[in-house]
């Protein structure tokens, strides 16, 4: 099978019928395989974060909503009074039982319609609250997206970056190929241990014709495969996981 990569073949093992083809790039040095330290980002403290605001947008609604009521209401008490007071000095004046009820009547009326005026502004800071609610979680709603792929991108990488990772996403493309002549699996060296202690699983089980190759690519990401037979290539792993795991949340 010709390869398109630029590659120089430094050694090859035999093992029984398999083979390992070990091999480098030409222009790869050390220092490009030094391995980056890991950024892990908690995601779920984030989302919470978002959700803690727009719950204190609320709350704040909501604090200031009963405010306004209890001064209302404390305010009406205390104009009641008033109404009583004034309606007593207007009987008074007018002739008792007539002038009272007309004063406090009156006092009673103005005091009902400005409580009645505090609890409709009240209920309108909180409908307010809300709307800036639903606007402010639809507006994090794509950060809270990237976050979730992140999630999951670390969560996935941490499984099938070890070497024994990437096994159960091989398996089933060659469950597939039985009766192939020969399959190139192409893969990062991290994984090509335990690759090849399931070679003569593999052969057995899926009858496998020919032989099985294993060809290690240091620029291929850990988590990620490459599966090469005659009747074509299948790509399996994080990458294409995740990409189609952002097609789906994203539609």
């Amino acid at each position: 099978m010709q390869s398109s990569y630029n590659l120089i073949k430094s050694a090859v093992a035999t093992i029984g019928n398999n083979q390992i083809i070990a091999t480098k790039y030409i222009n790869k040095t050390l220092r490009e395989e030094k391995q980056e330290q890991e950024e892990v980002i908690d995601v779920d403290s984030i989302i919470q974060s978002y959700e803690n605001i727009g719950v204190g947008i609320v709350k704040n609604a909501k604090k200031e909503a009963e405010v306004i009521v209890l001064k209302s209401l404390e305010e009406a008490a205390i104009s009641e009074r008033v109404a009583y007071d004034t309606g007593y000095a207007n009987g008074t004046g007018n002739g008792y039982e007539d002038g009272y009820k007309k004063g406090y009547e009156k006092s009673l009326m103005d005091t009902k319609d400005k409580v009645k005026k505090d609890i409709e502004k009240a209920e309108s800071i909180l409908a307010l609250a809300a709307c800036d609610y639903e606007n402010y979680m639809s507006e994090k709603r794509s950060e809270i997206i990237n976050l979730a792929l992140e999630m999951a991108k670390v969560i996935s990488s941490k499984e099938l970056k070890l070497s024994e990772g990437i096994l159960h996403l091989i398996d089933p493309i060659l469950e597939k190929s039985k009766g192939e002549e020969n399959i190139v699996i192409k893969c990062n060296p991290v994984h090509s241990e335990s690759i090849r202690e399931k070679l003569s699983y593999w052969q057995k089980a899926y009858a496998i014709k020919g032989e099985i190759f294993i060809l290690e690519d240091t620029l291929m990401e850990p988590g990620n495969a490459e599966v090469q037979k005659k009747t074509g290539k299948t790509i399996v792993g994080m990458d294409i996981a995740l990409q189609r795991l952002e097609e789906l949340i994203l539609k």
